[in-house]
């Protein structure tokens, strides 16, 4: 599944030029919208009359807003067919759960980062994992579901921290 993803990202990269999640979504007509201030989830999405919409937490700084977004797309692309069922959030998924934030997850991942720059800052960064991620603009926990995604491509990294799904459920 996890090569599965990173194709599904490739494709969507070759198609919009981009790796921008904001510019996918927009460019896919996805209606994107602030949460409610009393939602304390920090984003979600959904399908209503045939159109998407994703909702993220308007107190989130911008590069979480990023990951979310990338994240929710990522629930766009690989579950479409749960979005038609109900809305994509912490509180529903039920048996879902686990597998489908994993994925979307791992989209993101595979999304907002590449493989070249992973390359490139693992050579350079000596094994200073915070600091790579800090040069990349990423939270550990995304940099560590992209080191598995490469992994499982044939990559032979090392994985600093464990791969916990439910890392964008609520706010901290």
């Amino acid at each position: 599944m996890k090569e599965y993803i990173f194709l599904q990202v490739e494709k969507l990269k070759k198609k919009y030029r981009t790796s921008d999640p904001f510019t996918i979504l927009e460019a896919m007509n996805v209606q994107i919208w602030d949460t409610p201030q009393s939602c304390k989830l920090k984003g979600f999405c959904f399908l209503a009359n045939q159109t998407f919409y994703v909702s993220i937490h308007p107190d989130l700084p911008e590069e979480m807003r990023r990951i979310v977004a990338a994240h929710e797309l990522g629930h766009i692309i690989l579950h479409k067919s749960q979005l038609k069922m109900a809305m994509m959030t912490d509180y529903n998924l039920n048996n879902y759960q686990k597998d489908t934030e994993y994925e979307a997850n791992l989209f993101a991942a595979d999304l907002l980062i590449s493989d070249e720059e992973v390359r490139k800052e693992l050579l350079e960064a000596d094994g200073a994992y915070y600091a790579m991620c800090s040069r990349l603009n990423i939270t550990p926990t995304m940099m560590s579901y992209k080191l598995f995604s490469m992994d499982d491509r044939g990559y032979d990294y090392p994985l600093p921290l464990g791969i916990d799904s439910r890392c964008l459920g609520r706010e901290a």
